[in-house]
């Protein structure tokens, strides 16, 4: 055709006559260039072949916007199928930011039954699958598969014993059919914040919420002006006493007298719980973590310079961080080293853990994947620690070793700062407030010293 624009008479093509376009077609494609370039009175207002060019070569503002608006649910499977990668670094979250993140993201449900986790040496996790034999499933290929097998909604576990407030997963639950771009902090606030949950299932949640938030940000799922959530405006009331089993251990710490009889009762259980006792015997001793202590691996050991070097990807700071080869320490190499050489263990050598586990299956220590996978470690120490609870009497777990030590550190080398180079904390603040922990027997004596200073009572007497 021939239309006029702008003084000029211009020619336009609609397209080549052939099989599959015909009059109809051209018909079609003529009131569509009608009604976008002319107004109501016939007048062309716009250039046909100019516009046409630009709806093939460009995108506008409201396509891209339109675009990126996905859903919580469909953000939560791009998350899950990009392996967990961190916001602001390259790499994946931890095989424990993982495990947490999964059970608010798609847990309370049998498709997370069909997850392994595991993590390399710089600190980045993975997710693999395996087959269920409860569920009778087989293992999924992918993510995508294992989304399919378990549809929003199908798959909740609704036995007492794994969910006892019978609650549904984000994925599962009617807010993830919202788009992430209509989120903000008062829908967040009344979906976390219902009676039933604890406190720290409150907080736990709003993490969860936060990471999926910061995903979208850092992967430009929103508009150019995202939406703002403040999340630390998002706070929730403290309960007067936790309902967490292990808070009544937060400020405690072992007193100098039953340090003696928790080192005894360990050695006397060598033999009944290897690899768990000397675990114990080396929390004890260092003052480390429980996580970055269970994946030690013997390669950290330098006995010429006496020394263990934790890598960086173990450690919760994410750097390189030094134990020295004390006799106490010492002592725990050896007591491994003991256990190393019973007939039964001697094929432990091959694992590449400090603390293997001993529920090791044999029949696979000939294949290095298995032998360097976090199926050939300790995960819980459980077993031998109930055991000294039970024997001695002693109340506590094993988290108080880090606050003893510390504590211990700080009295004998008198300031924070050095204490802090043993530790491994970062600021001197966080060892005053949370680990610096004062047993009832110390504080008597502190409170007779002070007392002294009233000593003029003695006169008026």
């Amino acid at each position: 055709m021939r239309y006029w624009f702008n003084g000029k008479s211009l020619p336009f093509t609609f397209g080549e006559f052939r099989t599959g376009y015909g009059v109809r077609e051209c018909r079609l494609d003529y009131m569509n260039v009608l009604d976008q370039c002319s107004n109501n009175k016939g007048l062309w207002v716009k250039d046909p072949k100019q516009t046409i060019h630009d709806s093939e070569t460009k995108i506008t503002k409201a396509n891209i916007v339109e675009s990126q608006k996905l859903t919580i649910r469909e953000v939560i499977e791009r998350i899950c199928i990009e392996g967990f990668p961190k916001a602001k670094k390259i790499g994946n979250l931890s095989a424990h930011s993982i495990k947490s993140l999964v059970k608010y993201f798609i847990g309370y449900n049998w498709r997370s039954r069909h997850l392994i986790y595991t993590e390399n040496s710089k600190g980045h996790g993975k997710v693999s699958f395996k087959a269920n034999e409860h569920r009778r499933t087989v293992k999924p290929e992918s993510w995508e598969d294992l989304f399919k097998k378990f549809p929003p909604g199908h798959g909740l576990i609704k036995d007492k014993r794994f969910n006892p407030l019978l609650e549904t997963s984000l994925y599962d639950s009617d807010l993830s059919k919202l788009v992430i771009d209509e989120l903000n902090e008062g829908i967040i606030r009344k979906y976390v914040d219902i009676p039933k949950r604890a406190f720290g299932t409150k907080e736990n949640l709003l993490d969860a919420i936060s990471t999926l938030w910061n995903y979208s940000l850092s992967n430009s799922l929103f508009g150019d002006v995202p939406p703002k959530i403040e999340f630390k405006n998002i706070v929730f009331k403290k309960p007067e006493q936790s309902n967490y089993v292990g808070a009544k251990y937060n400020n405690l710490r072992f007193s100098d007298n039953e340090m003696p009889i928790i080192f005894n009762a360990l050695m006397e259980r060598r033999d009944q719980y290897p690899f768990q006792a000397e675990a114990l015997l080396f929390l004890q001793f260092s003052g480390r973590r429980l996580p970055e202590t269970l994946k030690m691996k013997p390669g950290y050991i330098n006995k010429d310079k006496g020394v263990i070097t934790l890598n960086y990807g173990t450690t919760k700071g994410r750097k390189e961080e030094f134990v020295d080869i004390t006799p106490p320490i010492k002592l725990v190499l050896d007591s491994l080293e003991y256990q190393l050489k019973k007939p039964e263990f001697q094929k432990y050598r091959f694992v590449d853990w400090l603390f293997p586990t001993t529920r090791i299956n044999s029949q696979r220590l000939h294949e290095d994947s298995y032998v360097r996978s976090e199926a050939t470690r300790l995960k819980s120490l459980r077993g031998c620690w109930n055991d000294v609870v039970k024997t001695t009497g002693i109340i506590g777990s094993p988290k108080m070793f880090r606050k003893t030590f510390s504590s211990l550190a700080k009295l004998t080398l008198g300031t924070s700062s050095k204490a802090r180079a043993l530790t491994g904390h970062e600021q001197d603040s966080t060892l005053d407030v949370h680990y610096d922990k004062t047993s009832r027997e110390t504080a008597r004596e502190y409170a007779h010293q002070v007392a002294e200073v009233f000593n003029f009572i003695k006169k008026t007497g």
